[in-house]
C-alpha cells in the first residue's frame, strides 16, 4: 500500500551555522584574523591553520597561541503566506565560546604543528516562536477548512538547533630552500548536531468556538467515514437492483417500460413502485423514468452502483487523511542528536621572496567524507507522516543517516611588507560544494562559494600595531537550497583591531568584525485544500564578533 504522508514539518535541519567561510567551513580561526580578515600568507603562529607551510619562517622555538571569539547573529525570516498569524520570525545564533588553539615547534628546516579549532558550526540557532516552514502547513488548515467554519488558528512552537564540528589538525612543514617550503598534514573532524523543539496546543478557531485541531480533524474524519459507509451501502443496493432486472431482460422485456411490464403482469405494483423510487432517488424526473426501458434502467442502476462505490472509496481515503493529519496535529517533541567523523588531508606551499618581505601561501584541503548518524529517543524523531498501518514516519528515525561531507577548499594568499610601518595582505578562497555527497547537490548548488579579502597592518611602534580588513563572500547556491533553518547569503565583512607585544614571549591579539548579509527572497507554494497557494520568503541576517588571543613564544632563538 502507498504511504499516507501529510507534511507537517518539512524542515531541512542541517543547522548550517558556519560564520566565516563556505557553506559549512569556518575560516575565522584566530584573533589575528578577526582584526584584518585575511591571513592566508601568515608566517606567524596562526599559520598552523592558514598557511602551515609558512611555519618554517618562524625562528626556532616553541610557539603556542590561544584565542577566543564571541559571535552573535540575528536571523529574520519574513513569509507572505496569507494564513499565517505573524509574517515575521526572528532567531538568534550565539557562540560566546569559539576557541582556537595552535602549537608549533620549529627547528632548523622543520616545523611540527598541532591545531584545535571549530572547523564548522559552533553555535546554536534559537527560534523561540518557531519558523514559517513549520507553521505554514498548520495555518493552511484555515483555508482548507474555511467552508467548515474555520477562521483562524493558534500554536505553541519552538525550534532550536546546535551544530559543532571540532577539528584536530597535525602536520609537518619543511623548508626545501630559503624560498620554498611545503606542508603535509591531516585534520580529524568530529561533528555533532542536536535539534530540540516542540509543537503543542494546535487549535482552530471556528464559529462554535476554539477546538483542538486533532479533535476537529478526527470529527471531519468521522463524518467522511459515515459518508463512505452510506455510499457503500447505496452502491450495494443499486447493484442488487440491477441484478433483479436481469430476469426481465432474459424474458425478452429489455425494450419494455415499467408501465408496459406492469400492464402485462410481468411485474407487480410494488415492484414498479420500488423501481421508480430508486430512479427518483438518482434525480430523474417521472417523465424520464416513464420513457426508460428495462435495459436502460439496468444500465442506470449499475452506473449508480459504480459511482457510489467510487464515492465511498474517495470518502474513505479522505477520512484516512484526516485521521493521519489529526495524529500530526497532536502534541509532539523533538530531541535528536547526530554525530559523525572524518579525515581531511591537507597540503600547502609557501613561497618567499625579497628577503622574506613578500610571501605567497597556498593551501589545499581535500574533501572530508562524513556521515552523520541519528540518535533519537522513542517518539522524539519528529513525526511527519503516517504509514498505512498507523505507524509514524519520523524525520529523524533512530539510526538514520545523513551525508555531511565538508567540501574541498583552496586558499591562496599574498603578504608584502611595503615598509617597516605598513604591510598588506590579500587572500582568495574557493570551495567545491558541488562535489560533495549532499542530497540534491546538483540541483541546489550552482557554482563554487568564493571569498575575496584584503587587509592592512600599521606598525605604530616596535610593540604595537593596528590593522583593518574587508572580506567579500559570494555564495553559489540556488534558491532551491534555501530553507528556514539553513540559508546562505552573499556577505560583506569589515574588521579592525590590533596586536600588543607585551614582551619577547607574549603578544596580545584583539579584534572585532561585523558582517552584513545581502537579503534574498525565494518563492514557494503550499497546498491549501488541494489548491497551490504561492508565497514569498525573505531571508536576512546580521552578525558581529569580538575576539581576544594570546601568542606565546618559548625558547625562541634566531634560526641560523
Amino acid at each position: 500500500m502507498k504511504k499516507i504522508t501529510i507534511s507537517l514539518m518539512s524542515l531541512l535541519l542541517v543547522a548550517n551555522l558556519a560564520f566565516a567561510g563556505g557553506l559549512v567551513t569556518n575560516t575565522n580561526q584566530s584573533a589575528a584574523w578577526s582584526r584584518m580578515l585575511v591571513r592566508d600568507a601568515s608566517t606567524s603562529i596562526d599559520a598552523v591553520y592558514y598557511n602551515p607551510a609558512g611555519l618554517t619562517k618562524l625562528d626556532d622555538g616553541l610557539y603556542i597561541s590561544f584565542s577566543n571569539q564571541s559571535i552573535f547573529q540575528n536571523q529574520t525570516i519574513t513569509n507572505s503566506f496569507p494564513y499565517l498569524n505573524d509574517k515575521t520570525f526572528k532567531g538568534t545564533v550565539s557562540a560566546p565560546l569559539f576557541p582556537s588553539l595552535y602549537v608549533a615547534y620549529k627547528t632548523k628546516r622543520w616545523a611540527f604543528s598541532l591545531g584545535f579549532n571549530i572547523i564548522g558550526g559552533g553555535g546554536s540557532a534559537d527560534f523561540s516562536k518557531g519558523i514559517p516552514m513549520a507553521e505554514v502547513p498548520i495555518s493552511s488548515l484555515v483555508g482548507a477548512f474555511s467552508s467548515l467554519g474555520v477562521t483562524g488558528y493558534s500554536v505553541d512552537m519552538a525550534v532550536k538547533g546546535t551544530s559543532i564540528y571540532y577539528g584536530l589538525q597535525a602536520g609537518v612543514s619543511y623548508a626545501i630552500s630559503d624560498h620554498v617550503s611545503v606542508y603535509a598534514g591531516v585534520r580529524y573532524v568530529m561533528a555533532k548536531n542536536s535539534y530540540t523543539g516542540h509543537i503543542r496546543d494546535i487549535k482552530l478557531k471556528t464559529a462554535s468556538g476554539v477546538v483542538k485541531a486533532d479533535a476537529f480533524m478526527n470529527g471531519v474524519g468521522d463524518q467522511l467515514t459515515a459518508g463512505s459507509t452510506q455510499a457503500s451501502a447505496a452502491s450495494g443496493l443499486y447493484k442488487t437492483a440491477g441484478n433483479q432486472v436481469q430476469p426481465l431482460l432474459d424474458g425478452g422485456l429489455g425494450g419494455a417500460t415499467i408501465s408496459q411490464a406492469l400492464a402485462g403482469g410481468a411485474i407487480t405494483q410494488a415492484q414498479a413502485q420500488t423501481m421508480t423510487g430508486a430512479l427518483l432517488q438518482l434525480g430523474l424526473t417521472q417523465a424520464q423514468i416513464d420513457a426508460m426501458n428495462f435495459s436502460q434502467i439496468q444500465a442506470t442502476y449499475y452506473d449508480a452502483s459504480t459511482k457510489f462505490a467510487t464515492m465511498a472509496e474517495g470518502y474513505a481515503k479522505q477520512a484516512a487523511q484526516m485521521y493521519g493529519g489529526a495524529k500530526l496535529m497532536g502534541d509532539q517533541d523533538i530531541d535528536v542528536s547526530q554525530s559523525g567523523a572524518g579525515f581531511t588531508p591537507i597540503i600547502g606551499v609557501n613561497l618567499s621572496f625579497m628577503d622574506d618581505n613578500l610571501d605567497f601561501g597556498i593551501k589545499y584541503e581535500f574533501k572530508t567524507k562524513m556521515t552523520l548518524t541519528n540518535s533519537t529517543p522513542v517518539g522524539k524523531g519528529f513525526v511527519i507522516g503516517m504509514n498505512p498501518d498507523g505507524s509514524p514516519i519520523e524525520m529523524f528515525p533512530d539510526g538514520g543517516t545523513e551525508n555531511a561531507d565538508m567540501p574541498a577548499m583552496l586558499s591562496v594568499g599574498a603578504k608584502i611588507n611595503v615598509s617597516k610601518v605598513v604591510s598588506l595582505q590579500g587572500g582568495f578562497h574557493t570551495y567545491w560544494d558541488n562535489k560533495t555527497g549532499w542530497a540534491n547537490v546538483e540541483k541546489n548548488i550552482n557554482k563554487h562559494f568564493q571569498e575575496y579579502a584584503f587587509g592592512a597592518e600599521f606598525h605604530l611602534s616596535k610593540n604595537f600595531l593596528m590593522s583593518c580588513g574587508y572580506l567579500y563572500a559570494q555564495t553559489g547556491v540556488n534558491p532551491s537550497y534555501q530553507t528556514d533553518f539553513s540559508y546562505s547569503l552573499t556577505t560583506n565583512t569589515v574588521g579592525a583591531g590590533g596586536a600588543w607585544k607585551l614582551s619577547d614571549a607574549l603578544t596580545l591579539q584583539y579584534g572585532a568584525y561585523y558582517v552584513t548579509y545581502q537579503s534574498q527572497t525565494v518563492p514557494g507554494s503550499a497546498d491549501v485544500g488541494g489548491t497551490a497557494v504561492g508565497y514569498n520568503t525573505k531571508y536576512e541576517k546580521s552578525l558581529w564578533t569580538m575576539s581576544v588571543g594570546l601568542d606565546i613564544a618559548i625558547g625562541k632563538k634566531k634560526s641560523k
